[in-house]
């Protein structure tokens, strides 16, 4: 009888799963759990990114609205609680309209357990730019480097194989991706000021 990991382990294997996306694996894939389970357990994420997203709030919200990088923090949290599910909800009529649904539920897999990998790559940066232990200019010549090679190349690359779509196509649900983040982070925005 098979013994399922208890779910500390799952998440590792997950997490690992995503890692072989950041290494550019071609066969990454093949280390997610592609079940029904699987597709629902990926939106644990959420809650696995929530401490650094907390901590993001606790110190840095208010030098980032000095600044003019953050919104008020309703828009910031319910943007953050959303947004795996509602692009999940989404891409259900994208792909089925681009009819590589196929792989729907793979691609939202990969794609939840990518974002906990962004999030903890990327934030930790922006607190140490924050907090002043980074200097600006050096902590956002990094921070951009991580958003081109994660958000961008990365999420391309999982796009590709999740989807088993060719590069252009790719591309494609990239851009559709980020057009819908930002819609989301505007509409958010409009509500809350």
């Amino acid at each position: 009888m098979d013994e399922k990991p208890s779910l500390l382990n799952y998440f590792a294997q997950s997490l690992n799963a995503a890692w072989q996306l950041v290494k550019l694996n071609p066969r990454a894939m093949d280390y997610f759990d592609k079940s029904a389970e699987g597709f629902w357990k990926s939106f644990w994420a959420i809650f696995l990114a929530a401490p650094l997203f907390a901590i993001w709030l606790n110190i840095s919200y208010e030098k980032a609205a000095e600044l003019g990088y953050a919104g008020p923090i309703e828009a910031n949290v319910i943007a953050y609680l959303i947004g795996l599910p509602l692009f999940a909800l989404v891409m259900v009529f994208f792909t089925r309209f681009l009819k590589i649904e196929a792989n729907y539920a793979p691609m939202i897999i990969a794609y939840n357990w990518l974002s906990v990998i962004i999030y903890y790559t990327t934030m930790p940066i922006d607190l140490l730019m924050r907090t002043g232990i980074v200097p600006q200019n050096i902590g956002m010549t990094i921070t951009f480097a991580i958003i081109f090679y994660l958000q961008i190349y990365v999420t391309w690359f999982m796009f590709k194989h999740a989807l088993k779509i060719s590069g252009g196509l790719a591309i494609g649900v990239l851009v559709f991706e980020f057009l819908f983040s930002l819609s989301i982070m505007t509409v958010l925005l409009r509500l809350f000021t």
